[in-house]
């Protein structure tokens, strides 16, 4: 009787736990970008409207810290072996960012936003 009563418990809690996908919760179509040390030039272009997500490529821990222009954003932590939250971008301009943990010399990066239809 108790075996039976761990089974159904044990289906239970798998039936509502994610596969630990690292898209979990992020909004559809988002764009991940591979962040990782030595990760220089990264270039990544979308549309207004849209959503990023950096996904940490070597285990180690990051951010995403933005350059004041077009607009100041906020800090976006990118946890070893993880992926941060998802910025979503709502005007068009070009996005530059460092990790503020290595350095510029080492981490850099651009979101190219452009305007719907172009």
């Amino acid at each position: 009787m108790r075996w039976s009563r761990f089974v159904a418990l044990l289906f239970a809690a798998a039936c509502g736990m994610s596969d630990g996908s690292p898209l979990d919760g992020l909004p559809p179509g988002t764009t991940v970008v591979d962040w990782h040390f030595g990760a220089t030039g990264v270039s990544t272009t979308i549309r207004t409207g849209q959503f990023v997500a950096w996904r940490s490529g070597d285990g180690m821990h990051h951010t995403v810290t933005w350059s004041s222009t077009p607009i100041a954003l906020d800090e976006v932590d990118v946890p070893g072996g993880g992926t941060s939250t998802a910025v979503h971008f709502t005007g068009p301009g070009d996005y530059r960012y460092s990790c503020s943990i290595h350095g510029a010399t080492v981490e850099k990066g651009t979101v190219h936003v452009l305007v719907p239809g172009s």
